[in-house]
C-alpha cells in the first residue's frame, strides 16, 4: 500500500506484550482454541484453505447480506472452540460440517457462538472438543456499506456525472479491515483461495474483483456475478467494486489483459497509466524472472487499476484490482504536472511491485511490514525508472526516500524496521510509517550496490521461488541473499568473512541511524572512522552498532561511479589507510548508503572551498545534495558550527542543481521558521536565503522550455514556490502578470507553474480572486490539478475568505474527505496571517472538524498541524490553555493538543538558543559594522522571549 508522503504519523501507539514473529513461538502446551492469550492475534494450527463469499449488495441502502463458507484445516486435537475475525452489523447464524464426511459438528446449545467487539472476534463453541481434520464453517451476516471512507473497510463513495450524484462501493482491507466485509481470518499469515459472488442492482456497469468474471446470472431485476478462485492470498489483499464505473481494456492480448477504470466522464484521462503501467509490468517481469499474469494458479490474472475519487489511502495493492485515488491514476495533459505525472509512475511500479512481494510472497506479520513494503517503495523508484529514464526516479530517490529516511531515524523514538511491539490495530497501523517504505527501500537500495546488482536479482529470485504462495520471514530473504552471494567468487573474494544476512539484519533490527564520525590525517592518510547513532534533538538512546558497507572517495583521485563498497565497518571504530596529501575526503559515494557523514573540521573547510570553486560539479549532484542536508541536520543538532556549517552551505549561492536544492530547502525553511518570533533574525535570514537563491533563479528563468528535462522542470517548481513565498519582487511580478492574464483573458497559466502563480494571485489579490479560482476549482474534472487549486485558494489574505475556505472544508462534497485535512495544513501554510483565524475556527468547530473530517484520527492530524505555526508565547499559551479548557470535549485528541504546544515551545527555544550564532555569522558575510550592537539586541531580544 503506498500511504501518501507523505506517510500517516499516529501519535501514541499503544504497546502490548509482545509474542515472537516466527510460529513455534505462538504455539502453547493448552490448545484448547486457536484465540493467542485472548488478544488480537489467532494461532496458526486452524488454517483456512478456501473462502467462498457470496454478498447480496443494496449500494443505494449502503448495506449488504453475506454468507461465506470457510473451509478450514485442523492440525490439532481437542479444540473447544474455533475463533475468526468479524467487525459486522450482526452475525445470523452459524453452522460447522465436517467437510470429509459432510456431517454437522454440534455447537453448544446455549451459547454456539459470541461476538468480542474488543478484539473483533466471532467464536465459535463446540458441544465437545473436535479433532484435527478438514472441517466447514458457515456464517450468514448482515453487513454496512460504510459511509465514511475513512472507516475503510467496505464502503461508499460518490461522483458527479451531468450534474447529479452517483454513489459506487469499493474496499481497502489492509491491514485489519475484511472482517467488515466478511468473517475471516484477517492476519496476512493465513492465506487461501478465494471465491467472490456479488449480487447488484441490474442498472450498474459489471462489478469488478481481483479475478474475472466466471459467471453471470441475471436474479429477477438484479444480477449475480461470480468471479473465478483467487491465486492463495491473504483476506486483506480481497478486493471488490460495485459501481456504473466504465474500463478502457488496452491490450489485444488476452494472456496479458491490462484495464484502466474509472468513473464516467474521465476515460480521456487514461491513456497514460495504462502506457506507463504495461512498461513497468514488463520490466518487473523480466526482472524477477516471473511473470505477472501467469501467477492466478490455473487462471489468466488480469491487470485492473481503478481510480477512485474517494480513497483512504494513496493507492492500494489488492492482486488483480488495485485501487487508486484519482490523483496518482488519471492524467490530462493538459493539466497534470510533471510532480503529478511522477507520482502516477511511480506509485504504479509501487503497487505493481507489491505483486511479488506482499502477495506472491506474504509476510509473516505486521511487525515484519517491510518485507512487503520496502521491496514495493524500492521498485516504486527503479522500476518506473526502468519503464521511463526521462522521469529521472533512480535519482529522485535519494532525496525523497533516503533523506526522509534519516530525517525520521534522527528522531530518538524512531522505530526498528523489524518492531516486535506491533501486536494490536493502533500499533500496526503505526508501523506503516517512513521506517516500513522509505528506510527499508534505502536499505534495500545499500544492499544491492553492496552485493552487485546480478546477486541482488539473484537472491531476490530465490526468495520468491522458494516461497510463492507462502508466508516470508526475514531469515528466508537472508538465506537467499546469502546463496546468490555464495555463488559469486568476486563477492566471496572481497568479502571474505562478511554474513551478507547479518549485514542486513543489523538495519533490520536497529532503530534509527548512523552518523560516521570521519577525521583525516592528511599527512599520514590515516582516516578514523567511528559510528554512532544520529539523534537530531533529546537524550541520546541507545548506542547500536551497524555493519556498514563503506564508500568512499578523496580529490587526489575522484571516482563517483564506483558505487561498490570497499569494506564493512562492523565494529564501533577503524582506522583505513589512505594516500598521504592535503585532500579532502567524501564517504558515502552518490550517497549509495543509509548513514550521515560528519568531517573533523579541516576537511568540510577545504570542501567548502571546493564546492566554492567552479569545479563544483565534480562532486557528484548527490554527494552535494547529501552534504547540504547533513550539514543543515547538524547545524540543528549542534554537531557543527553554525559558521562552519552555513560556511560550506554558501557555495549553494552558485549552486543550480535541482537535487541539491531539494537536499536544502525544508531544512534551511525549519530553520527560518524557528526565527519567526526573532523579527530581526527572521529577516536577515530570509535575505540570506533569496540571496543564495539568485543565481539559481537566475538560471531557470520564469517561463518553461521544451527543452527542460525532468530536474530542470521539478526545480522550477520548487524554487519559484519558495521564492515567491519569501517575498522575490522578481517572482512575484511574474507571477501576477500570468494570473492577471489567466483571470481577465483567459490564458492558460502553464501547467507545471500554477501552484506558486495561483498563490501569487491570491495572496495578492482580493475576493475576486479567490471567488475566481473556487469556480474553477468546483467546475474542474482533473484532480490532481483540483489539489493544485486547493492548496491557491488558502493563500487569500482576506480573512472572511479563509473562514469560508475552512467551511467549504467540511461542507463542499468537491472537496473529498482525504483532502479535507490537506485544506487544513493549506490554510496554515497559505499566510502567517492566517493562522489566529484558523486557531478561532479551530476553538469554535473542532467537534464539527472531528465528524466532517473523518473521525479523531483526522482530527489529530489537523491538530499537529499547528506545530510549526505557533510561533510566538502568546499564541502558544492562549493554545495551550485552550487544550486544557476543553480536554474533556477533546477526548482522546487533548494529549496531541499538549504534545503540539510543547513542541512548538521547543522550537522557539531552539531559535532563542541559535538565534545570536546565526545572525553573527550573516552580519560578518555581509560585512555589518553593526555587528556587536546587533548581536547584542539580539541575545536580549531572545532572552525576553525565553523568560516570558
Amino acid at each position: 500500500m503506498f500511504v501518501p508522503i507523505i506517510f500517516c504519523i499516529l501519535l501514541g501507539a499503544i504497546s502490548a506484550t509482545p509474542h515472537d514473529d516466527f510460529r513455534s513461538n505462538l504455539e502453547f502446551a493448552d490448545y484448547g482454541t486457536n484465540w493467542v492469550n485472548n488478544g488480537y492475534r489467532l494461532n496458526d494450527f486452524v488454517q483456512p484453505t478456501e473462502m467462498i463469499v457470496d454478498l447480496d449488495v443494496y449500494l443505494r441502502q449502503f448495506r449488504f447480506d453475506g454468507v461465506v463458507r470457510i473451509n478450514v484445516d485442523v492440525t490439532e486435537n481437542q479444540l473447544n472452540q474455533i475463533v475468526l475475525h468479524q467487525n459486522l452489523v450482526k452475525v445470523e447464524g452459524v453452522n460447522v460440517v465436517n467437510a470429509v464426511t459432510n456431517d454437522p459438528v454440534p455447537l453448544k446449545i446455549t451459547d454456539p457462538f459470541s461476538v468480542n467487539s474488543t478484539f473483533e472476534l466471532l467464536v465459535i463453541n463446540f458441544d465437545s472438543p473436535i479433532n484435527s481434520g478438514k472441517y466447514a464453517i458457515t456464517v450468514r451476516y448482515e453487513g454496512k456499506i460504510n459511509e465514511n471512507p475513512i472507516d475503510r473497510g467496505f464502503y461508499a463513495g460518490y461522483y458527479f456525472y451531468n450534474g447529479a450524484k452517483r454513489y459506487y462501493a469499493t474496499t481497502q482491507f489492509q491491514p485489519y479491515h475484511a472482517r467488515k466485509a466478511f468473517p475471516c481470518f484477517d492476519e496476512p499469515q493465513f492465506k487461501s483461495r478465494f471465491t467472490i459472488s456479488i449480487t447488484r442492482d441490474n442498472d450498474l456497469t459489471p462489478s469488478f474483483s481481483n479475478m474475472a468474471i466466471s459467471r453471470t446470472e441475471q436474479i429477477g431485476n438484479r444480477v449475480r456475478e461470480t468471479f473465478h478462485p483467487t491465486p492463495i492470498i491473504s483476506a486483506y489483499l480481497v478486493a471488490f467494486h460495485v459501481s456504473d464505473f466504465v474500463s478502457t481494456e488496452y491490450t489485444s492480448t488476452a494472456s496479458r489483459p491490462f484495464k484502466i477504470i474509472s468513473r464516467q466522464g474521465a476515460t480521456a484521462q487514461h491513456a497514460y497509466a495504462a502506457e506507463i503501467g504495461l512498461k513497468i509490468t514488463d520490466a518487473l517481469d523480466d526482472y524477477l524472472g516471473i511473470q505477472y499474469h501467469e501467477m492466478g494458479q490455473g487462471v489468466i490474472m488480469k491487470n485492473d487499476h481503478i481510480a477512485l475519487p474517494d480513497f483512504p489511502s494513496g493507492a492500494m495493492e489488492n492482486w488483480g484490482m488495485v485501487n487508486y485515488r484519482e490523483a496518482y491514476l488519471l492524467y490530462d495533459p493538459e493539466h497534470t504536472n510533471q510532480n503529478n505525472k511522477n507520482f502516477i509512475a511511480s506509485i504504479m511500479a509501487h503497487e505493481l511491485g507489491h505483486k511479488w512481494f506482499g502477495n506472491l510472497v506474504t509476510c509473516f506479520w505486521w511487525s515484519n511490514l517491510w518485507l512487503n513494503e520496502s521491496f514495493a517503495s524500492f521498485f516504486e523508484y527503479f522500476a518506473a525508472h526502468w519503464a521511463d529514464p526521462a522521469l529521472e526516479l533512480e535519482d529522485q530517490f535519494v532525496v525523497d526516500y533516503v533523506h526522509s529516511a534519516l530525517t525520521s531515524d534522527a528522531s530518538s523514538g524512531a522505530t526498528p524496521m523489524n518492531w516486535d511491539t506491533v501486536e494490536d490495530n493502533l500499533s500496526i497501523s503505526a508501523h506503516f510509517s517512513t521506517t516500513s517504505y522509505a528506510k527499508g527501500a534505502s536499505v534495500l537500495r545499500m544492499m544491492e550496490h553492496f552485493l552487485g546488482q546480478r546477486n541482488f536479482r539473484n537472491g531476490l529470485r530465490y526468495y520468491l521461488r522458494d516461497n510463492a504462495y507462502k508466508i516470508g520471514t526475514p531469515e528466508n530473504l537472508y538465506d537467499a541473499l546469502r546463496q546468490a552471494a555464495s555463488e559469486d567468487f568476486t563477492f566471496a573474494r572481497d568479502f571474505p568473512n562478511v554474513n551478507v544476512g547479518a549485514v542486513l539484519d543489523s538495519w533490520v533490527q536497529n532503530p534509527g541511524a548512523p552518523v560516521l564520525k570521519v577525521d583525516v590525517n592528511m599527512e599520514t592518510g590515516l582516516i578514523t572512522v567511528t559510528q554512532e547513532r544520529y539523534v537530531v534533538t533529546g537524550n541520546q538512546p541507545s548506542n547500536p552498532t551497524w555493519q556498514i558497507p563503506l564508500t568512499w572517495t578523496h580529490a587526489g583521485e575522484m571516482n563517483f561511479t564506483n558505487l561498490r563498497p570497499k569494506t564493512v565497518l562492523s565494529s564501533p571504530s577503524t582506522t583505513i589507510q589512505g594516500a598521504p596529501g592535503h585532500n579532502w575526503v567524501i564517504f558515502n559515494v552518490a550517497q549509495s548508503g543509509l548513514y550521515r557523514v560528519n568531517y573533523d573540521s579541516h576537511n568540510w573547510e577545504m570542501l567548502g572551498s571546493y564546492l566554492k570553486s567552479t569545479n563544483r560539479q565534480n562532486i557528484h549532484k548527490l554527494n552535494r545534495a547529501q552534504i547540504v542536508n547533513d550539514l543543515l541536520f547538524f547545524i540543528r543538532s549542534n554537531d557543527i558550527s553554525k559558521a562552519l556549517g552555513f560556511g560550506v552551505l554558501d557555495f549553494l549561492g552558485s549552486e543550480t542543481d535541482y537535487y541539491v536544492w531539494a537536499g536544502a530547502l525544508t531544512q534551511l525553511d525549519w530553520i527560518r521558521r524557528r526565527l519567526e518570533h526573532i523579527p530581526q533574525a527572521h529577516e536577515a535570514f530570509t535575505n540570506y536565503l533569496l540571496s543564495l537563491m539568485n543565481a539559481v533563479i537566475n538560471h531557470l528563468g520564469y517561463n518553461e522550455l521544451a527543452t527542460d528535462s525532468t530536474s530542470t522542470i521539478l526545480n522550477r517548481m520548487q524554487i519559484m514556490n519558495f521564492a515567491c513565498n519569501l517575498g522575490h519582487a522578481g517572482c512575484i511580478a511574474d507571477s501576477l502578470n500570468k494570473w492577471n492574464s489567466f483571470k481577465n483573458n483567459n490564458e492558460t497559466v502553464p501547467k507545471n507553474l500554477r501552484r506558486y502563480v495561483y498563490c501569487t494571485g491570491l495572496r495578492e489579490g482580493n475576493a475576486t480572486d479567490y471567488e475566481f479560482l473556487l469556480e474553477k476549482y468546483n467546475s474542474g474534472e482533473n484532480t490532481a490539478d483540483m489539489v493544485v487549486m486547493l492548496r491557491a485558494l488558502a493563500c487569500s489574505r482576506d480573512q472572511t475568505r479563509i473562514v469560508h475556505y475552512l467551511q467549504e472544508s467540511m461542507n463542499n462534497d468537491k472537496i473529498r474527505i482525504h483532502d479535507r485535512t490537506n485544506a487544513w495544513a493549506y490554510a496554515l501554510q497559505g499566510n502567517p496571517e492566517n493562522l489566529p483565524t484558523v486557531l478561532n475556527f479551530f476553538y469554535n468547530n473542532f467537534a464539527e472538524i472531528r465528524t466532517k473530517y473523518g473521525g479523531e484520527i483526522r482530527l489529530n492530524t489537523c491538530i499537529s498541524s499547528f506545530t510549526a505555526h505557533l510561533t510566538s508565547h502568546e499564541r502558544i499559551e492562549e493554545f495551550h490553555s485552550f487544550v486544557y479548557q476543553n480536554q474533556i470535549a477533546l477526548e482522546g485528541s487533548f494529549s496531541v493538543g499538549d504534545s503540539v504546544a510543547r513542541s512548538a515551545n521547543a522550537n522557539m527555544l531552539w531559535g532563542n538558543a541559535n538565534a545570536p550564532e546565526i545572525y553573527e555569522f550573516l552580519n560578518t558575510k555581509s560585512g555589518a559594522a553593526t555587528i556587536v550592537a546587533s548581536s547584542i539586541l539580539l541575545l536580549a531580544a531572545s532572552l525576553v522571549q525565553m523568560l516570558r
